[in-house]
């Protein structure tokens, strides 16, 4: 289906409702002449028959007509004036010479009321008339004894041709007509070309946007100054639909990117553990400790997938936070606990730093994926022999947990602590010395905690120390939109 034109359109039915205008308002000033060149014109009829009327007389008792003589000694007004009387008693009538033996149309109202309307005349034109009944003039009382004129009424009527009267008006009407010609197509060339003037910023932020290619949709479109402020509006809102597909998309990325990253190491282990396993022939109790360590390396695989199809599930459907009032302090100490083999082995310590109360309100499981994630990071990449710290406080509506361990050597920029959080990012001397485990890494951590409305940071807080610093809402809402703050739709990094 062919999708309408806005400029056609506009030019359209402005051209239309314009004309339209002009059409109603030229036919309102044309019937406006009309009518005052016919007003005029039987204003004149109308003196011209007073003075004749008048000429219709009683002399000895009997009608009389004097203004045929009139007509009679003028060869001019006897060929051309139309005139007839009828006599309402008699029935007989009197024309003027220039009918013969042809009537005129007779209208006529009360007595001495003048009615004025059109006719056909002998010759076939087209003329005006006026009818009025009238009593017979009496001048001479003295020579019309016993004459009432009352009993002897008479409908006298004077007719004129109009034909210069609609030779006028016909070409009032081509005038109008041409006039009005030009002025619609000149104001159809105006209104063409203002529409195109000012809709040429229209036309191109839509040209731009239609030039898009797939790689340059996050690009934010041009929105000239000249840009009407109804459509600037909407450009913007346009630019701020565009940059969210953009952070989208590189979340999307990173996503993948994370996931990558995050089943390369325990993929790997599995690999290396079966690979040598089948390099050469191995006694049984060997093949057991293998496949027993191969076993132990999927069930850690199989619960990094659980965790990535549930942030996948958050990422793509919006599911809602599964909040709950609960105490930190345990959840900390219990996912130490369950490292205490690989403790053990490393000769590490806990200090724990802990504020008098530990209850906030947030996602517990989410949390606990993070928490898990930094307690194992310490437990794997701290130095041997050392202590590694955990604080809690409470600050203005949020809580705050600390993880720092001792890394000897340790020396980061600012950069490369930022860049931790980066998929594939593997900096030695922060993680040389760890044994590959199958928990999330530093970049779904940093998406876990913008889901909770919170922040992650690594921090180096003295050399050869290394810190990762979580603050979540100690008072979370339960309908915290992904797209808020750092959340999974929209993380600044």
């Amino acid at each position: 289906m062919r999708r309408p034109s806005i400029r056609k359109r506009l030019i359209f039915w402005t051209t239309l409702l314009t004309s339209l205008i002009l059409i109603a308002g030229g036919t309102s000033l044309y019937s406006a002449i009309k009518k005052s060149l016919y007003r005029h014109f039987d204003q004149l009829l109308g003196e011209g028959a007073t003075v004749v009327m008048i000429e219709v007389e009683a002399k000895d008792s009997k009608i009389y007509h004097e203004w045929r003589e009139a007509l009679e000694s003028n060869s001019l007004r006897k060929t051309r004036t139309l005139i007839q009387v009828w006599d309402q008693k008699s029935g007989d009538s009197e024309r003027s010479p220039a009918l013969g033996e042809n009537d005129l149309k007779m209208k006529f109202g009360a007595l001495g009321e003048r009615v004025f309307y059109d006719l056909k005349l002998p010759d076939g034109s087209r003329g005006r008339a006026v009818g009025v009944l009238i009593h017979p003039n009496v001048e001479h009382p003295e020579g019309n004894v016993g004459f009432v004129p009352e009993d002897h009424p008479q409908v006298f009527v004077w007719a004129q041709s109009s034909a210069e009267l609609r030779r006028i008006l016909d070409n009032t009407k081509r005038a109008f007509f041409l006039g009005g010609s030009i002025i619609i197509a000149l104001l159809w060339g105006v209104i063409w070309f203002l529409t195109k003037r000012l809709l040429k910023p229209i036309q191109e932020v839509a040209d731009e946007v239609l030039s898009r290619q797939g790689t340059e949709v996050g690009m934010a479109i041009s929105v000239p100054d000249r840009l009407p402020l109804e459509v600037a509006g909407m450009s913007e809102v346009f630019n701020d639909l565009l940059s969210k597909i953009d952070v989208s998309r590189t979340k999307d990325r990173d996503f993948f990117l994370n996931v990558a990253h995050e089943l390369r190491t325990p993929l790997a282990g599995v690999h290396f553990i079966i690979e040598q396993a089948l390099r050469r022939p191995r006694g049984n109790d060997d093949y057991r400790r293998r496949f027993a360590l191969a076993q132990e390396g999927t069930e850690g695989l199989n619960t990094l997938v659980n965790r990535l199809m549930k942030m996948g599930r958050m990422r793509r459907s919006g599911e809602k936070l599964e909040i709950e009032r609960f105490d930190v302090h345990p959840v900390l100490e219990g996912l130490w606990e369950g490292l205490s083999h690989k403790i053990q082995e490393r000769d590490l310590k806990m200090l724990w730093e802990f504020a008098e109360e530990g209850v906030i309100v947030s996602d517990p499981e989410l949390l606990k994926m993070v928490t898990a994630n930094l307690l194992d990071n310490a437990a794997s990449y701290a130095t041997e022999s050392t202590a590694v710290r955990t604080k809690t406080f409470f600050g203005p509506d949020q809580f705050t947990i600390i993880v720092e361990n001792e890394i000897r050597e340790l020396s980061l920029s600012s950069d490369e602590l930022s860049r931790l959080f980066d998929p594939f990012f593997r900096r030695d001397q922060a993680r040389g010395t760890g044994e590959g485990h199958a928990g999330i890494g530093l970049g779904f951590c940093e998406e876990i905690v913008g889901l909770l409305g919170g922040t992650i940071e690594a921090e180096q807080p003295r050399d050869g120390w290394i810190a990762f610093v979580v603050k979540v809402p100690s008072q979370s809402n339960e309908g915290f939109s992904m797209s808020n703050g750092r959340g999974i739709g929209s993380i600044a990094r």
